[in-house]
């Protein structure tokens, strides 16, 4: 078989990879849980005025960090160890009777907004408002606007009170709310569209234990009209499963990333029309995750450079005709049904296709530069007619040589079962192998080793393995996993 590869153990953890050219990292957002990864509106952006006041040394830097910690003890906001500071404790008054000059109201606006933008939410700059009249309505020409508490059941009616008393132009708008009314939501967008540059977030959270519920009555709620985003370069909606309506006109002219993820569209949804280049012709990456609704997808863009779809419920037909794509993110779009995809990506780089696969009706072309292939998850164990193990083996075969490969081994239930790996009889020439192996209490090295005995190209092998690889967890003695196999 010639010289072994270089093999690397890791165990499995619920973080990714530590190598930087994993494709695991690029794993969506839905899969690892939480918030969308990788966005810019996450991270507060400083402005002009700190910029050029940290450039005037130490000195100045020290200064807004005993403002910004004064006005945290003054209004209780908590400090970097999470607990809620105790109301401030009065000074004796003065000796001789006279009150002590209030710097901090002596400086400028735009300093004074500076500060302001340091605390944690646009409820905490208006509480401001308590120390003098002259921060009185100050908050409300922050640029930066962030309700990020869902427990506030106003959070929607009070982004939508800001965004009225606002400048004429915001950067950025966060608000998460709780199970959020449907015409709070549209009036918050209509209001946000007027006025957002940079980045809008709006998430509201449903509980799983109210989702099905949600999900039911979603029908009988007023739907959501989205309006054009024209000067605003990222748009990030996590709508609770609220229902959708995309504009049937209008273009979103600066929007690079358009995230829409657990939402219901509306009616016949023309998606790939407000995705077009004449809509969106500045549009760089797109993520729709946990969606209803879109029976045909066709995306033809000529600036898309990213393209993540998972949990696209009723997708029946998908179509991407991207030149200048380099990664696409294919996840449970099509479970239990055939899968129909026209893909035209000539420069794609990096594919993750976690989802049935037919050559019959799915078309990806020649993909002449793809690097890394991520594919469904394998059993080692199963029924032979397994589908997705069928569609796993028929993906590999499309491909004649790849960079890195990354697959998930696991055995299912194997009572009954018989040893699958052998129908795997063919790999590309891979340099780098990743295989998250996951025991669920059997041997599994066979699975390993058969993937190296067919693959003599490869150089690297990375195992992410589950931590229950490691117990000694008792097998039946007659279990198919300790039969012997070539």
């Amino acid at each position: 078989m010639g010289q072994w590869p270089v093999a690397k153990w890791r165990p499995f953890s619920s973080t990714p990879s530590a190598n930087p050219n994993s494709p695991w990292l690029a794993a969506p957002a839905a899969l690892v849980g939480g918030e969308p990864r990788n966005l810019q509106p996450y991270e507060r952006s400083s402005t002009g005025e700190v910029e050029e006041m940290r450039s005037r040394g130490d000195g100045v830097e020290s200064t807004m960090r005993g403002i910004c910690e004064n006005l945290r003890a003054a209004l209780c906001i908590p400090g970097a160890g999470g607990n809620r500071r105790p109301p401030p404790t009065l000074s004796p008054p003065d000796p001789g009777g006279e009150r002590r000059e209030d710097l901090i109201s002596a400086l400028p606006d735009d300093v004074l907004l500076s500060v302001l933008l340091r605390l944690p939410s646009a409820a905490a700059a208006a509480r401001t408002s308590v120390l003098s009249r002259r921060w009185r309505r100050l908050w409300a020409r922050l640029p930066e606007l962030w309700f990020p508490h869902p427990a506030d059941p106003l959070a929607l009616a009070r982004s939508r009170a800001a965004l009225a008393a606002g400048p004429p132009a915001l950067r950025l708008l966060r608000v998460v709310a709780y199970d959020a009314d449907p015409g709070d939501a549209a009036e918050v967008l209509r209001l946000a569209a007027a006025r957002l540059t940079r980045a809008v977030f709006i998430r509201n959270v449903v509980p799983e234990c109210r989702k099905k519920a949600v999900v039911a009555r979603a029908g009988a709620r007023a739907a959501v009209g989205l309006p054009c985003f024209d000067r605003t370069e990222q748009l990030i909606l996590c709508l609770g499963y609220l229902r959708l309506v995309m504009p049937l006109s209008g273009a979103f002219a600066k929007l690079t990333v358009l995230h829409l993820a657990n939402v219901r569209f509306q009616g016949a949804c023309d998606l790939g029309d407000v995705l077009s280049t004449a809509r969106c012709a500045s549009l760089r990456k797109l993520v729709l995750h946990d969606a209803q609704g879109l029976s045909n997808l066709a995306i033809c863009s000529e600036s898309l450079l990213s393209v993540d779809l998972c949990n696209l419920e009723g997708l029946q037909q998908l179509t991407v005709v991207a030149p200048m794509l380099r990664e696409l993110f294919i996840v449970n779009c099509f479970f239990m049904r055939q899968p129909v995809a026209d893909i035209s990506a000539p420069v794609l780089e990096n594919l993750r296709w976690s989802d049935v696969y037919d050559p019959r009706s799915v078309q990806l072309g020649e993909l002449a530069q793809l690097r890394i292939l991520v594919t469904c998850c394998f059993a080692g164990y199963g029924l032979f007619e397994y589908m997705k193990n069928c569609g796993t083996v028929l993906l590999l075969q499309h491909f004649q040589k790849i960079a890195f490969l990354g697959m998930l081994i696991y055995p299912i239930n194997m009572v009954n079962y018989q040893y699958l790996m052998e129908a795997t009889a063919l790999l590309p020439d891979i340099e780098n192998l990743n295989l998250c192996l996951v025991r669920c209490e059997h041997v599994i090295g066979t699975c390993v080793f058969h993937m190296l005995k067919i693959s003599t190209s490869i150089r690297r092998l990375d195992l992410d393995i589950h931590e229950g690889i490691k117990e000694n967890a008792a097998c039946s003695p007659g279990c198919v996993c300790h039969q012997p196999h070539d």
